[in-house]
């Protein structure tokens, strides 16, 4: 990751609401066991890459480029410390499964798959709000 795939532009306390909500819709989907595991693995993703996106937004930055979600993890450790990096380099492993999953073949994840990945994005959830909280506490709460 390097700064020039990031360009500045403002954000708003309703915008970061909005993209946590978007956030818990998609947790709360990779959760409904009635779905297929593939659909649990994406939604799970999904809830991730928001989580990331939240940082970038936050941090007063979008992704520029055509490697967005690639782009978007990348930027994540630069912009929060290296103390999330395990948790970015899980997500971008994701990211390429999740690709494989979507537009390669169905059935090359599992239900532990899953399971791991949501445990994985709730750590990045609890790290991602105690950064809210620390570095733009004006936009939470």
């Amino acid at each position: 990751m390097t700064p020039e795939t990031l360009e500045p532009l403002g954000t708003s306390k309703q915008e970061i609401a909005d993209l946590l909500a978007r956030f818990a819709e998609a947790l709360s989907d990779a959760n409904v066991r009635a779905q297929s595991t593939d659909g649990r693995y994406v939604d799970a993703y999904t809830a991730g890459f928001l989580l990331a996106k939240i940082v970038v937004r936050a941090s007063g930055h979008r992704v520029r480029g055509g490697e967005n979600h690639l782009d978007t993890l990348r930027s994540v450790p630069w912009l929060m410390g290296s103390q999330v990096q395990s948790s970015a380099d899980a997500l971008e492993a994701a990211r390429r499964r999740r690709n494989a999953t979507m537009y390669d073949a169905a059935g090359l994840v599992d239900a532990d798959d899953v399971a791991a990945l949501i445990r994985r994005v709730v750590d990045f959830e609890i790290q991602v709000h105690e950064w809210l909280s620390t570095a733009h506490p004006e936009l939470v709460g």
